[in-house]
């Protein structure tokens, strides 16, 4: 049996402290390490911990798809495209009963699959999911297409939204401990006691078992519910040359059941701001004593403690974009494409999303408005055959010919990012959002120094206000943009022809090739009274996490034959 462990333990100023380590036997409570820590740590204010005594339980499931098509032309102008797909995703079972729990927000039992009349798909009940697709193409005149188009896709989920260890992870197979405090810088045991055992109920004849407190769990809807895209687009192309055409288009998506955010689940049993400071955390979460109110409907006096993450699929995005594209075919010893993109990402945060869904609702961390690309390939004009040079002697042609130059330029609008200020957590005791109120204009010099109005909150010419103590800031989420980005690659290629179909060829490639600097968003959680922060509006680090490349040449040969 393999148990993992995390520990928070206060310091002397109330402060947490982390340990984390493994202990590995084959069964009874946890020894050395714990007697050890206790020694020298004292209480413990967060534990979890994993225990399973099985390691057989496997999911399954059976997806089968449909899909029928047909063209249609009305007229010698006009082209339509039809089809529906029928995406048949069956609710995931386990292999053998015993193998999975499927925990009842409803009731806050266990529901055991293959015991009693709980089917190994825990009973989940499914859908038919139908994805229409329409095209429509006319010809307004012979150098000019019109096109749009409509279709609805489904996705399979990740990470147990629809399968994979959502049921397998929880009791009675895997006892996921997590003990919390009922109010911050409290204990949930000391070291010198040790952690309660782990916790497995006996099943039940009918399969069902309540979920004890202090055991996480995860959560799925009664009825399967997979992720669907409505995706459109109208696109206008003319030809203007026989070599050249351009394009502009209005390009659009709607997700719905999708994932608050980037990740599957959602915190269900998350606790709420109002009552804050005087009515205890625990006290404060819907499935503790169920007079908590949430969107979501669920709730119940279960005296939950512990996170409950739901794979609710039951949050919503949006994405409109203009985008314009040059295309120039090879010609003339040269081809260019370019294209531009003027667009806006919005999407769900699963902090508090089931109390107030608006409240981070904001563009994606990765959306940036404007994108711009060219590619250029271009054979240079010199020697035999070329514009210049074109009688050199073959070996000044060996020289100076056969060269192509290759560029590939892109140029990004910045990043979003939020403005948040210190010691924020002795405002609030529970997630939703560290943002200040917004009483200024943010905008700074826009230097690596300072990007943006990072004046600390109570002092002249701050753009920042600190929220009444219970209450979250009024800034919105990602508000703010950070700095733009460009890069140049480049490349020089060199065929040398060696006789019948075998040729040479030399390669110099760059990677930003004028060696910009990059900067990654600046530092945004401002300072306070008593706990300034010295970097708050500074920039520390380049583009994509500090790893966007600096210059860098690269040489290689290549034979072909």
């Amino acid at each position: 049996m393999r148990r993992a462990y995390n520990l928070r333990v206060p310091s002397d100023r109330h402060r947490s402290g982390e340990l984390n380590f493994e202990n590995e036997r084959t069964g009874g409570p946890a020894g050395g390490g714990l007697a050890l820590a206790s020694f020298m740590l004292g209480d413990v204010t967060r534990f979890t911990r994993y225990v399973s005594p099985t390691t057989e339980a496997r999911e399954r499931q059976w997806r089968h798809f449909y899909y029928a098509q047909d063209v249609w032309r009305p007229s010698p102008k006009l082209t339509l495209n039809y089809g529906l797909r029928l995406d048949i995703i069956n609710p995931q079972t386990v292999n053998e009963p015993g193998n999975g729990g499927f925990l009842s927000l409803a009731t806050g039992q266990i529901n055991v699959a293959g015991v009693g009349d709980i089917g190994l798909d825990g009973n989940v009940e499914n859908t038919l999911n139908w994805a229409p697709r329409l095209g429509a193409t006319y010809q307004l005149t012979e150098r000019t297409v019109l096109r749009a188009g409509y279709g609805r896709s489904y996705d399979i989920g990740v990470f147990g939204s629809l399968f994979g260890h959502s049921v397998t992870q929880n009791l009675p197979v895997l006892s996921v401990q997590e003990l919390n405090p009922p109010d911050n810088f409290e204990s949930v045991f000391n070291l010198a006691q040790g952690p309660p055992a782990a916790v497995f109920p006996t099943v039940p004849a009918n399969g069902q078992f309540a979920l004890p407190n202090g055991v996480f769990a995860r959560a799925l809807p009664g009825e399967q519910r997979p992720p669907h895209v409505d995706a459109f687009n109208v696109t206008v192309q003319h030809q203007v040359t026989d070599t050249i055409a351009v394009e502009a288009a209005y390009v659009g998506n709607r997700g719905g059941n999708v994932f608050a955010g980037d990740g599957p689940a959602t915190n269900v049993n998350q606790a709420i701001l109002d009552g804050f400071p005087t009515v205890p955390t625990s006290q404060r979460r819907p499935f503790f004593a169920g007079t908590v109110p949430n969107s979501s409907g669920f709730g119940g006096a279960f005296g939950w403690t512990q996170n409950i993450d739901y794979f609710c699929n039951c949050a919503t995005n949006a994405y409109d974009s203009l985008q314009a594209k040059f295309t120039k075919r090879f010609s003339g010893g040269y081809s260019v494409q370019s294209s531009y993109t003027l667009q806006r990402a919005i999407q769900d945060n699963p902090d508090y999303f089931f109390f107030d869904s608006e409240m981070n609702r904001g563009p994606a961390d990765w959306d940036r408005t404007h994108s711009f690309t060219v590619s250029v390939v271009a054979e240079l004009p010199f020697g035999r055959e070329r514009r210049y040079l074109t009688n050199v002697s073959p070996v000044v042609d060996a020289i100076v010919g056969g060269w192509q130059a290759n560029t590939n330029t892109f140029i990004y609008s910045g990043l979003p990012f939020q403005v948040t200020y210190r010691d924020a957590g002795t405002d609030r005791d529970t997630g939703g959002n560290n943002r200040p109120n917004l009483i200024g204009d943010p905008d700074g010099p826009k230097t690596r120094e300072q990007w943006f109005n990072s004046t600390p909150i109570g002092s002249s010419g701050s753009a920042f206000e600190r929220p009444a103590r219970g209450t979250f800031g009024t800034m919105e989420r990602n508000a703010l943009r950070g700095p733009g980005y460009w890069r140049v690659d480049a490349s020089l290629f060199k065929h040398f022809s060696i006789g019948g179909t075998r040729s040479l060829e030399a390669r110099i490639e760059a990677v930003n090739l004028f060696n910009n600097v990059n900067l990654a968003n600046p530092d945004s959680e401002v300072g306070v009274p008593g706990n300034l922060n010295a970097n708050a509006g500074r920039i520390n680090s380049t583009a994509f996490g500090g790893s966007d490349p600096m210059r860098n040449f690269q040489f290689a040969l290549k034979f072909i034959f």
